[in-house]
Order: C-alpha cells, then sequence, then structure tokens
C-alpha cells in the first residue's frame, strides 16, 4: 500500500511540473503590437487632489492636462468619482511632431494633426480612422490613489 501511495504522490509531481513546463513554454509574445509611433519614457509623479488646481479631478468626468510626465505631458481623467485614468498626452496614430499633442475637449482628447478622436474612458480611437485596423489607442500609465493623492508612474 506505501509503495502505491509513493508512486501515485511522484506521478502526480512529474504531471505538475510537465503542466507548468506546458503552460511556460505555450506562451507566445508575438501578440503583443507595440506601437511604433511612442517610445517608453520613464517618470514617477504626484498629484495632490487638495490643491485647487486638481479640484476637477475630485470629480467623475473631470479631466487635467499636466504638462510635464510622459513624452508630451499627461491627460488625467476621473471615470467614476474615484478611480483615475492617466494618458500619454500624443497621438498614438503617428510620429510624434509638434501638432501631435493632444489637447482635452470634453469628455475627449483631439489631436490637431488629423482630428483624430480619443475617448478619456477607454482611450479608444473614436473619430478618424477608425475602420483600419493597426490604428493605436492612447497610451496608458499606472495610476494610483492613495487617499487624496495620485502617483502616475511608468
Amino acid at each position: 500500500m506505501k509503495t502505491e501511495t509513493f508512486l501515485s504522490f511522484h506521478a502526480f509531481k512529474i504531471l505538475s511540473v510537465l503542466y507548468v513546463f506546458a503552460i511556460l513554454f505555450s506562451c507566445n509574445n508575438d501578440d503583443i503590437k507595440r506601437n511604433p509611433f511612442l517610445y517608453e519614457v520613464s517618470f514617477n509623479h504626484s498629484i495632490n487632489l487638495n490643491l485647487p488646481e486638481y479640484d476637477n479631478l475630485n470629480f467623475a468626468g473631470g479631466s487635467k492636462f499636466i504638462p510635464y510626465g510622459g513624452i508630451n505631458g499627461l491627460l488625467i481623467f476621473n471615470i467614476n468619482g474615484n478611480d483615475i485614468f492617466a494618458w500619454e498626452a500624443s497621438c498614438s496614430n503617428h510620429k510624434l511632431e509638434a501638432c501631435s499633442k493632444l489637447i482635452i475637449e470634453g469628455l475627449l482628447s483631439n489631436c490637431n494633426c488629423d482630428n483624430f478622436k480619443y475617448s478619456l474612458a477607454t482611450g479608444q480611437l473614436i473619430e478618424g480612422d477608425v475602420e483600419n485596423s493597426s490604428q493605436y489607442p492612447l497610451l496608458n500609465y499606472r495610476s494610483e490613489r492613495f487617499g487624496k493623492t495620485i502617483i502616475i508612474s511608468n
């Protein structure tokens, strides 16, 4: 009886290891489509929501352009009164130019180069060449909220 338990335990361990290897080696990074127009930039930016200049971010639908951080600055958006999204303020669908800095227009951001419009709630291109399957959404940055402080980083 002990030999059967011992063998079944080792068979279980061997199958578990094989299962983990199968999962690890079946992962494929070919599906990751990197935006060729935007480059990686490292930054860490803190926002104090108690300051009057950021008061709009305390409410659902509130947004703010911040000219530092990211490549061309940050577009900050309060989605529901609590959760904050941070987007790169550069148009994701053409090379960087002077006109590719996005501006906020209500719940959208607009690229002056080609009049592409992106949703600040989802980052998706909603007006422009939306039929083209190679279009990119806005580049999203990590945002964490700690009470009245928001940390945005990449």
